[in-house]
């Protein structure tokens, strides 16, 4: 099985929601940047970021992590998930650009307008974890 970490940065909460919960649904670690910036990966094979969007533009905490990370990150799958208010075009549009941006190439994006789980959660949240799974 392969080990997973999940490391985001989160604004006003929702990635750390999200964050939170597709942790849980892995069982993978979970490392918020606002509260720890030197994280040693070398034990996960697979990790997971997860940002919210200003401006159209990644929260600078993990900008600035990733590029004073590339070393430990060479030779591990990555993934990239957005937590933003943009939906179907849009939203593929920015995620595009924001994946391209920061190098990675396998991204989900997230706008909380979706049907929700039990949880709260919306359900293509689920969906990716599942996929996140097979990974």
């Amino acid at each position: 099985m392969t080990k997973k970490a999940v490391v985001f940065s989160s604004g006003l909460g929702k990635t750390r929601k999200i964050a939170t919960y597709v942790a849980k649904g892995l069982k993978a670690d979970v490392f918020d940047l606002k509260k720890q910036t030197v994280i040693n990966l070398s034990e996960y094979s697979h990790i997971i970021f997860g940002t919210g969007i200003h401006a159209g533009k990644p929260y600078g905490a993990l900008v600035k992590f990733l590029e004073n990370n590339k070393s430990q990150l060479s030779g591990k799958k990555t993934s990239l998930f957005l937590s933003c208010k943009l939906n179907d075009e849009k939203g593929e549009a920015q995620l595009k650009k924001v994946s391209g941006e920061l190098g990675i190439s396998d991204g989900f994006f997230f706008h909380g307008k979706g049907e929700k789980n039990d949880e709260g959660m919306e359900k293509s949240v689920d969906d990716f974890i599942k996929e996140m799974q097979r990974r």
